[in-house]
């Protein structure tokens, strides 16, 4: 099939002879890998037949912010199909053009001061206005005027009313009749229920509508982060580091995510959820489960979600006093919080551990807060260390700035045999540029019916399973957080927290690894 849209500045070769990285052992360019991953989705079936997006939700902020910029980025590097056609719903009242111009200022890329493939790109958007998420009749209506082959559905909505949109989409859906070799997706955005009763309540109403789970995309966008992504690659592609994970190397893992801001007037979003529900229970959670599953043998979909559902199964229901929880001063003032007393953390520090095999005894902490120190996400694999020498670390650095390091012992130059601290490492970005979004290579995913980066329904009940008894303790008794100043580490209490818990060791990467 030609292309006839233009490769994208953010997929495109930069052009010259630049040398290679030497560590890269093909001699291939970032060109040449999108051109294979291009030609690979042009073979498949589901790319040579028509496809309809419908957006439910399309004038809300996530929509505009990531849905719609996530497909213009899949349309920009030729991964939609030719005959791709996308429908925003929602309920407010909004021409077409109006809407092309609301997307504009979300979709022009700051490189890029006139991009011919935009115009192109809004011609294929349009809009309808719904009496309600529950509308089944507007969404019919789009379903059937459009009559394309596959059909994916995003609803970029409010948890409230998942269960009244599913149940219209499933009723439309019911109306149509699919083409042959069709296929029909759902998209459905976190959070996925508080705690594990009002999770039930939403799986139970995708089964009482009668929704197949292979139909149903469940979105963490933190399984579609290119660190994230790489565990598993670098556990599957490198024997030798398989020897290294598991409980006679490692001593402990952690998995730490900080914001060097406040809710900064998303107080009110914020306050009834937490720190807990709203990063460790899900993000760090996910990740976790990658780095503590065993390996699979086949590496599908299917083998690497059971997998992960191991992991939460061989997880102890967390308690009060494995946590250390904290509020940043000043957090109250915020204009949005309506209630002045809150005892809602905006810090948490969790130990647990995975009781397999593989990790019995290891504890694995959980860290994350807001008005830190710094902006970071990453996981450290401190490894057991001998006498007298540093510390050494695994260093997998999610943001702001992808990288992977060891820290290492090495002689000091020269004539003395004293031991140093340095790193071995790759700096993600200086040699991979313009890596997909998250929400990029996720909705292409789904597009390929890959599900591994898709929480299932099972693996959302365990999850659940873990935190809710402590979170229901912390808000029945109002169990009092921590405070802890604006640009801190968290709580006075962290470090000796930390050591009880197991985490011994210093953390003193060298400053270069910064």
């Amino acid at each position: 099939m030609e292309n006839k849209r233009f490769r994208s500045e953010s997929f495109a070769s930069t052009g010259g002879e630049e040398e290679k990285p030497e560590y890269f052992h093909r001699q291939d360019t970032i060109a040449e890998v999108e051109d294979t991953i291009l030609s690979t989705v042009e073979s498949e079936s589901w790319y040579q037949k028509s496809l309809l997006v419908v957006v439910v939700g399309a004038s809300g902020d996530l929509a505009k912010k990531k849905t719609y910029p996530a497909l213009y980025a899949l349309w920009q590097a030729n991964l939609l199909p030719p005959d791709t056609c996308i429908w925003g719903f929602a309920r407010s009242p909004k021409a077409n053009e109006d809407f092309r111009n609301h997307l504009k200022p979300y979709l022009a890329s700051k490189n890029v001061q006139d991009d011919p493939l935009m115009d192109e790109f809004l011609s294929k958007c349009f809009y309808r206005q719904g009496a309600s998420y529950g509308d089944w009749q507007g969404i019919q209506s789009i379903l059937d005027e459009t009559k394309c082959v596959n059909i994916l559905i995003y609803l970029a909505i409010p948890p409230h009313v998942f269960g009244d949109s599913t149940g219209a989409v499933m009723k439309a859906r019911t109306a149509l009749t699919l083409e042959t070799g069709g296929f029909f997706r759902v998209v459905l955005e976190k959070p996925f229920g508080n705690d594990t009763e009002s999770c039930q309540e939403l799986l139970q109403s995708l089964i009482d509508q009668k929704w197949p789970e292979e139909e149903l995309y469940r979105i963490d966008h933190y399984l579609g982060k290119e660190m994230v992504q790489n565990i598993l690659a670098m556990r599957q592609h490198n024997m030798w580091l398989e020897a290294l994970w598991n409980k006679n190397v490692v001593q402990s893992v952690h998995l730490i995510w900080k914001e060097d801001i406040g809710t900064e007037g998303r107080g009110g979003y914020f306050d009834p959820y937490g720190i807990i529900r709203d990063i460790l229970q899900n993000h760090l959670l996910q990740v976790l489960t990658l780095l503590a599953m065993d390996t699979p043998t086949n590496w599908t979909s299917d083998e690497i979600r059971n997998n992960k559902v191991n992991v939460l199964k061989n997880m102890p229901t967390i308690k009060l006093e494995d946590c250390l929880l904290g509020q940043y001063d000043g957090y109250k003032d915020d204009p949005t919080i309506e209630n002045r007393d809150t005892v809602s953390p905006t810090y948490a520090c969790i130990r647990t551990k995975v009781n397999t095999p593989r990790w019995e005894g290891v504890p694995f902490i959980l860290e994350a807060g807001k008005a830190l120190n710094e902006r970071v996400c990453e996981v450290r694999l401190h490894f057991r260390s001998s006498p007298n020498s540093q510390p050494n670390a695994l260093v997998i650095r999610l943001q702001p700035t992808p990288k992977v390091f060891f820290t290492a012992n090495l002689k000091t130059p020269g004539f003395s045999s004293t031991p140093a601290s340095t790193h071995l490492g790759v700096d993600y970005t200086s040699h991979l540029q313009d890596i997909p979004d998250a929400y990029t290579r996720l909705l292409l995913d789904v597009l390929r019916a890959q599900q591994e980066n898709f929480v299932r329904d099972d693996e959302l009940i365990e999850a659940w399973r873990l935190f809710t008894p402590v979170l229901h303790e912390t808000e029945k008794n109002q169990v009092e957080p921590l405070p802890y100043g604006r640009g801190t580490s968290g709580p006075e209490l962290r470090q000796d927290f930390l050591k009880n818990v197991g985490v011994t060791q210093a953390w003193l990467p060298p400053a270069s690894a910064l």
